[in-house]
């Protein structure tokens, strides 16, 4: 179906409708102006020169993780540097965190999942909903297979510095050895159909989560034209919409979004108003 300029695959407008969509949020949604945060790469470049380029990082080799692994090991405070760096008043929610969280019908139906660490989602859910929505926090997650809220994967400035998930040390246990962010993406995977929105082909986090799930595990990501060749053979359907260099708010795609939501209220309002006509006006029994 073609929502805006976005074609939009049934099996998601379905699963939207029935309760079953997992929206899952990359820094690419909190960049945009009133948000202006920096995706993963620009954050590590922005800590290393703020502590004095103490260590060279050569991004084309090295992981962004494991330079930051090696810079902790130097002694810097690397997780306070980046929750400075987030936890920063003068950033607001954009139109696409709104957007977003207005698919969903109520404060019970929210089922989004994001690797960033501002809170702009949590701020905007309580403008929208007058219920409250379900905050969860790395490494307390939900059961992956029945949650709904709001989680914060990788941990958000509302924690303490040191519980961001930053490092190649802090991934390991997330993943690895303590294995909670696995268990919990295992049990969404299999339960839900789960959208990406506002990830880069090289987004750390993504390369994490490409690995190891279930090819049979339905995923889709809505991303650039101009980077479809780039997201090739991830097991993913993509969503391609139009995008002009100029437009770092990614425009179409927030309209696309809008006008789904839209469409799904109108859907919902024309649903209870033939309730109604039936209560009001019941047909005629057969007297046969």
């Amino acid at each position: 179906m073609w929502i805006g300029k976005i074609k939009l695959p049934e099996e998601l407008i379905k699963a939207q409708a029935d309760g079953r969509l997992v929206i899952f949020a990359g820094a690419g949604v909190s960049m945009s102006s009133p948000s202006n945060l920096p995706n993963f790469m620009d954050l590590v470049k922005e800590t290393q020169s703020k502590i004095g380029n103490l260590l060279t990082w050569n991004s084309g080799k090295e992981a962004p993780d494991r330079f930051l692994g090696r810079l902790k090991e130097k002694g810097p405070r690397v997780h306070k540097l980046v929750w400075d760096r987030i936890k920063n008043q003068a950033s607001k929610p954009t139109d696409l965190h709104y957007a977003l969280l207005s698919l969903f019908r109520s404060p019970q139906e929210v089922r989004i999942v994001t690797t960033n660490f501002d809170t702009h989602f949590s701020t905007a859910a309580a403008e929208l909903f007058d219920g409250e929505v379900p905050i969860y926090h790395a490494p307390a997650l939900p059961l992956g297979h029945r949650f709904n809220g709001i989680v914060y994967l990788h941990g958000c400035v509302d924690q303490k510095p040191e519980e961001l998930i930053l490092t190649d040390r802090d991934f390991g246990r997330a993943y690895l050895t303590e294995g909670w962010a696995t268990r919990f993406l295992v049990g969404i995977f299999g339960s839900y159909e789960v959208l990406f929105v506002g990830y880069s082909h090289n987004d750390l986090p993504m390369e994490y989560l490409g690995r190891g799930l279930p090819p049979e595990t339905k995923r889709y990501a809505l991303i650039p034209e101009d980077e479809i060749e780039k997201w090739r053979f991830r097991g993913i359907e993509l969503i391609p919409y139009p995008r002009s260099r100029k437009d770092r708010n990614h425009n179409d795609l927030v309209e696309a979004v809008k006008s789904w939501e839209s469409q799904t209220r109108m859907g919902l309002a024309e649903h209870e108003q033939r309730i109604k006509d039936i209560v009001q006006f019941p047909p005629p029994l057969d007297r046969e």
